[in-house]
């Protein structure tokens, strides 16, 4: 911004050498000016443009999913449980929830640990996954890793 200070003090000196009555102004010199007027309000115009820094945001959900990560241990004293077992038992559990939708949900066992993955549509159906699994006996920690995808919205 400085520099255009500098023009405009420039400007300012040579306005009253232009005005003087006994000397005619060259047309070089006339159109040296008019440019440089010209050059100045354009720079300003693109300092101010520089100078926004926002924008203007419309938000859309289009295919917005996130990851529901959660890790819960039992602290119950748990019986070991033989996995293939577990593994059963639990996809059985969910298949008979009314809201789950158990085919698109990968059990995983390891000695009593169960991991979950898969996609959801809504976080609460996430958590009841989550229950449901650790409510099995032979559970001893679970770690999910679902999707939770919110169905389209239409507007009719």
């Amino acid at each position: 911004m400085r520099w255009a200070n500098k023009i405009l003090i420039t400007l300012a000196c040579t306005l009253p050498l232009l005005s003087q009555p006994n000397q005619e102004p060259s047309q070089e010199l006339q159109k040296a000016l008019e440019q440089m007027m010209l050059l100045l309000e354009k720079s300003s115009e693109v300092v101010k443009d520089l100078a926004k820094t926002e924008q203007q945001v419309v938000p859309e959900a289009k295919n917005s999913f996130w990851l529901y990560y959660k890790h819960i241990d039992n602290k119950a004293k748990v019986e070991k449980r033989n996995d293939l077992l577990l593994k059963a038992q639990i996809q059985y559990r969910l298949a008979l929830a009314k809201d789950i939708p158990s085919s698109t949900i990968l059990v995983v066992v390891h000695d009593g640990a169960v991991e979950l993955y898969g996609k959801v549509h809504h976080k609460a159906t996430a958590d009841k996954v989550i229950q449901t699994t650790l409510h099995t006996r032979g559970v001893q920690e679970v770690t999910s890793y679902l999707i939770v995808k919110e169905p389209a919205k239409i507007a009719l």
